[in-house]
């Protein structure tokens, strides 16, 4: 997993070096296979404001564009990117900046007969995806210009690539890397801040059906009404890609911020997409073992035919996801999705192992779910995601469907039994 330093000062006091850091974590037995300053791949890139832009005389598809830098002079830049166009703040490489991503000095050039000073750059170019359509436009109406683009790219942070042993499904989250720093050094522990939301009690709209209580022994569902997809905002698309994560829109993006937070995995689905499938408008969420000659074509396009091993998700019994692995494309959240069905659940390890096995399909949700989630966080888990798509998208929560099998929490263990012998 991807560690953000940045992150976990927010929840641990670290006042350790990167570098020692890393040797703490893996004298803990830890492995921490790289330390990589993202301050490099944009080290030199400042914010420039394009000021004209003027067809190239030489070349249909390029432009050449005036971007000032804060300087005496503006630059005189040619630039490719169809987005390109006056009174917007870009990220500029200027001469002698080195582009690690791309493997790219700058230098003063001439670009069919014309010269550039400099490059408007990407995300693609300064490592922050792994292509882009055209080039960064931040969105803020004012910048200091020639300031270091790095904060507001999100540069300013050290990542540890950690990987942990089997056993240790903990280090799965940014709170149980945490928890782990805090045994080590002694430092104090802040968990992020569970917001309560009001819920409406449980409703005809959605009811749940476990048919397989051992396979998933808590279910929650959440109906979110209301919701208005768009971007992420920037601290939480800056803290999905430092952990490797592409962003999508807001509503997604949340759920894989609480996989990244809390390691417990979530799923969102389209509630009218569901009713579409169901063929109703009330809805009954189920938990079941695939049955003959059952399909399910999943959001990576591939029509599966389905393992009886197979845990399905159905709605109304037509399948929607497989649980713990991977949801449908006929019900995943898009642009014009306006009210979500949010899972919550726990499954079982060995279930989803041979479920995600019989489509050779790992995620991240079912190597978190293969090693065990810890059950005590899931409700923490759902209410803080309930809460930040209700700020994040605008949604209101409508109802909510539980179906809880785990023991009495009194008799969860919170002790560990340590035999010398």
């Amino acid at each position: 997993m991807r560690i953000s330093l940045n992150w976990l000062r927010e929840l641990v006091e670290v006042t350790l070096t990167p570098e020692e850091l890393a040797q703490t974590l893996t004298m803990a037995g830890f492995e921490v296979e790289d330390i990589e300053d993202l301050g490099t791949l944009a080290d030199g890139v400042v914010i420039g404001k394009v000021l004209e832009v003027e067809p190239h005389p030489n070349a249909n598809k390029l432009r050449v564009c005036q971007v000032d830098i804060g300087g005496s002079d503006p630059l005189n830049i040619v630039c490719g990117a169809s987005n390109v166009r006056p009174d917007i703040y870009v990220p500029v490489a200027t001469i002698g900046t080195y582009l690690p991503t791309i493997d790219l000095k700058i230098r003063a050039s001439k670009l069919r007969g014309v010269r550039s000073e400099g490059m408007i750059c990407s995300l693609a170019e300064v490592g922050l995806a792994k292509e882009s359509a055209g080039i960064h436009i931040f969105e803020a109406e004012t910048i200091p210009l020639g300031s270091d683009a790095r904060p507001l790219l999100g540069l300013t942070d050290t990542i540890l690539d950690v990987t942990s042993t089997a056993n240790r499904a903990d280090a799965l989250s940014m709170v149980g890397v945490a928890r782990e720093v805090v045994a080590l050094t002694g430092a104090s522990l802040t968990l992020p801040e569970t917001v309560e939301v009001s819920i409406p009690e449980a409703s005809d709209a959605l009811t749940l059906k476990v048919s397989e209580p051992k396979a998933s022994p808590a279910y929650i569902g959440t109906v979110i009404e209301g919701v208005k997809i768009g971007p992420s905002p920037d601290w939480l698309q800056q803290r999905l890609k430092a952990a490797g994560v592409r962003p999508i829109n807001n509503v997604v993006d949340v759920t894989n911020y609480i996989l990244l937070e809390w390691g417990q995995p979530l799923h969102a689905f389209d509630r009218e997409r569901l009713q579409a499938v169901a063929g109703v408008e009330n809805l009954t969420i189920g938990v079941r073992f695939a049955k003959s000659g059952e399909s399910l074509t999943t959001l990576d396009g591939q029509t599966r035919s389905l393992e009886p091993q197979a845990l399905l998700i159905t709605a109304n019994d037509q399948p929607v996801a497989m649980a713990g692995v991977m949801g449908g494309e006929a019900t995943e959240v898009n642009n014009n999705t306006q009210s979500i069905v949010l899972e919550a659940a726990l499954f079982d390890p060995v279930t989803i192992r041979r479920s995600s096995r019989s489509q050779s399909i790992r995620t991240e949700s079912s190597a978190r779910y293969e090693r065990g989630v810890n059950q005590a966080e899931l409700d923490i888990a759902c209410k803080r995601a309930i809460a930040l798509i209700t700020e994040l998208a605008a949604g209101t929560p409508t109802t909510q469907s539980i179906a809880d099998q785990r023991p009495d929490p009194s008799t969860w263990a919170r002790s560990i039994e340590l035999r010398l012998d």
